[in-house]
């Protein structure tokens, strides 16, 4: 089955922690006739330009709505065709693995517009708005010529990435290329909100996925886009569509079923507890003077899978947001030795660590770091200054002299 870019987000955040991420809307395997090269032959007249802007839905990798641009042709007798530029094989078995590295090709194809309006409506009960965009024959003409080219073969791949090459990006600047940079100019300003902020507001339901992005994904998500960069999302190229082309966005369908919450809860305060919950043994090992190596190899379970994690990641991935992230400094793989070393050498280890983490924390309050980290980093504070206690000198009393 065939499934667009935010597919492959939610898996890399359910799997790895990555989001953000992120997604656009399923997409549509073309089960109601393909469309074949005769279908796309240009008329006389060129047609139409329709944006259609599909909503949230209630999966993860609908969460952040989906685009797709038509070309609605004059002959009765023809289909309105919509180029969908979020496909990809969700059958790769390494589609997790390719897109963690950048590596994972998605591709555009044309789908008849009432396949599509079937799949969004009947199928999945999501919001459908249309804008026809108010060009002249000429960039009507350029428009359309380049969704003709994209679905060449030599032309229809590209390698994903969430925020900057996505199935709304290609669609944003086909339509600013055509129109002489109509969407670009004045468009450098930063936009309100940071990429996380914009990411939070599609998990809103799933606040775990929030709270483990904050581990998980770095910094390139805590700075504000330009306004044109923010056009990656769905709803804000709608927007930008209605300002700069004074067409208002009309409503084909309005969904049914419950509305989706664009806020909620971050999820937190939840990950706080679960984190002081595994230090929980060694609270106990530390007051009861015993089972301390015990406690110590189960603390080193989460250590060692988030080093893991947020190492790997950094190491292989050349997608920004998953490069450089500030909690390299607060988890790193080698904790696993953690189990390993005798009491003293595991006391020096933890006081190296804990220094680390006391860094990190200085540079994310005056600034310098920016991912919001402040629960990943009182979870490393209590586990390694558990660690670097030592008890015996704290209980031991000076002998009274004669």
């Amino acid at each position: 089955m065939r499934r667009p870019a935010a597919v492959a987000v939610a898996m890399v955040v359910a799997l790895a922690a990555l989001l953000g991420a992120a997604g656009t809307a399923a997409a549509q395997k073309n089960r109601w006739g393909e469309v074949h090269d005769r279908d796309l032959v240009p008329e006389a007249t060129p047609p139409a330009i329709i944006l259609l802007t599909i909503g949230r839905g209630e999966v993860i990798f609908e969460k952040f709505g989906h685009t797709a641009l038509c070309l609605d042709y004059h002959d009765p007798q023809r289909g309105s065709v919509c180029f969908n530029y979020g496909v990809t094989e969700f059958g790769d078995s390494g589609l997790v693995w390719n897109f963690i590295r950048g590596k994972q090709k998605f591709w555009v194809e044309p789908v008849w517009l009432d396949a599509m309006m079937s799949f969004y409506v009947r199928g999945e009960d999501r919001t459908v708005w249309s804008q026809v965009l108010p060009l002249p024959p000429a960039q009507a003409r350029a428009v359309e010529a380049k969704l003709l080219d994209d679905i060449k073969e030599a032309n229809r791949y590209y390698y994903y990435d969430h925020f900057a090459d996505n199935c709304t990006t290609r669609l944003r600047d086909i339509i600013d290329e055509a129109t002489g940079g109509k969407l670009r100019a004045g468009a450098d300003a930063k936009f309100p909100s940071t990429f996380r902020q914009m990411g939070r507001r599609g998990l809103a339901e799933l606040p775990p996925l929030i709270a483990f992005a904050d581990f998980a994904v770095g910094r390139a998500l805590d700075v504000h886009p330009t306004l044109y960069q923010a056009m990656f999302h769905p709803y804000v190229l709608m927007d930008e569509v209605h300002k700069r082309f004074e067409v208002e966005p009309k409503l084909l369908y309005e969904r049914q079923g419950p509305a989706i919450p664009d806020d909620g809860p971050t999820g937190r305060p939840w990950a706080l507890l679960i984190g002081l919950l595994f230090a929980a043994p060694l609270v106990a090992a530390k007051l009861l003077g015993r089972g301390e190596r015990a406690a110590v190899a189960i603390v080193t379970v989460p250590l060692f899978l988030l080093g893991t994690i947020i190492w790997t990641a950094a190491i292989l991935s050349t997608i920004p947001g998953l490069r450089w992230n500030e909690a390299v400094f607060l988890y790193v793989p080698f904790d696993v030795v953690l189990p390993f070393l005798g009491a003293a050498r595991r006391r020096q280890y933890a006081r190296v660590r804990l220094g680390m983490v006391v860094l990190v924390s200085l540079l994310r309050a005056v600034g310098l770091f920016l991912q919001p980290l402040w629960v990943p980093i009182v979870i490393a504070f209590v586990i390694f200054g558990l660690m670097a206690l030592d008890v015996r000198k704290l209980v031991s009393r000076p002998q009274a002299t004669a």
